[in-house]
């Protein structure tokens, strides 16, 4: 027996290396979204309805595609679609215009705008608040956030921003804060969403050029990538960096899995990068090879799928990646 023993140790020794230098994520086919074309902005999964919503900026529309099938429903007409979010409740989708600038209001049912709203500047990213029933909306072209009532069709307020550069924006666990990535300025804001008021600004180097946001909900904490190759881990409550790990330059939009404790950054270089988020702590796993140009990520929180929206030369593709628990 005490022979064999050297040779199970090697063979258990090379499963457990071929484990660990296994990528976490393992590509699908590319779905092609026929009919449209040119590159896109954010994207979003709506859970409930079992879609990805992609904001195909150069199609002028929000494209909503079937993640189980596998297939394109419908493009929504929308003009130059920069950013999403969903309204369960209500069953509406929000789509942040650039050109012609507005906000645009979908059935997220009969899949058909209802309302529009016109802003005076190109709009960015956006987010909602159920509770509140607002949007909140970047202006692209200076430091300021609409805040947008979206029964009366209007800008109730536009807040002012201690810095430039407006990138990814969410909100904690309860809804209570809002928080604001600024680039140009290498920080973190701090919005009080109900009486529209900034109430801190926290650097976040080493994630210089702040870009994407996702929210640890139970840690109290939010994940910031930097343009420059770093992620980190910061405190909701103190506003300290609690961690850091290095991942692909160029990173715009991520997202976190919070059934895996996993972060996944999408680099505009042709990478997805998957960082493990513990307790106060973040370890980079690996770098995945996506499609040049694909910036935009997503992941579905029921399968753990995690999509990515590119286009090559002219023609459009959504992408699912099986991640490994």
């Amino acid at each position: 027996m005490k022979k064999f023993l050297p040779v199970l140790f090697l063979v258990m020794a090379l499963l457990f290396s071929d484990h660990l230098s296994a990528a976490s994520l393992t590509p699908g086919a590319p779905v092609e979204l026929t009919g449209t074309q040119g590159r896109f902005d954010f994207i979003k999964v709506d859970a409930a309805k079992r879609r990805l919503l992609a904001c195909h900026t150069q199609n002028g529309s929000l494209d909503v595609i079937d993640i189980d099938a596998g297939k394109l429903i419908k493009c929504v007409p929308t003009g130059n679609a920069q950013g999403v979010a969903i309204d369960d409740k209500g069953g509406r989708y929000f789509v942040s215009v650039s050109k012609p600038p507005k906000l645009v209001i979908i059935d997220s049912t009969k899949l058909a705008v209802i309302g529009e709203v016109a802003l005076p500047g190109p709009a960015d990213v956006m987010a909602y608040h159920p509770g509140l029933n607002r949007a909140f909306v970047c202006n692209d072209d200076k430091p300021e956030l609409w805040i947008i009532d979206p029964e009366a069709k209007a800008i109730v307020t536009t807040l002012n921003m201690p810095g430039f550069g407006m990138e990814d924006l969410g909100f904690n666990a309860d809804g209570s804060l809002l928080f604001q990535n600024l680039k140009d300025t290498g920080a973190l804001v701090k919005i009080d969403p109900v009486l529209g008021k900034v109430e801190d600004k926290w650097p976040t180097t080493p994630a210089d050029k702040p870009h994407g946001l996702a929210m640890v909900d139970e840690q109290n904490a939010v994940l910031i990538a930097g343009g420059t190759g770093k992620l980190v881990l910061l405190d909701l409550v103190t506003g300290k960096i609690l961690a850091s790990a290095d991942i692909a330059p160029k990173v715009d939009e991520i997202a976190y899995d919070p059934g895996l404790h996993q972060a996944y950054c999408a680099s505009g270089t042709g990478v997805i990068s998957v960082v493990d988020v513990e307790r106060g702590a973040l370890k980079a796993l690996d770098s995945v090879p996506s499609a040049q140009g694909a910036h935009s990520i997503a992941v579905d929180p029921k399968t753990h799928t995690v999509w990515i929206v590119f286009a090559k030369e002219t023609k459009p593709y959504a992408q699912p990646f099986t991640a490994k628990p």
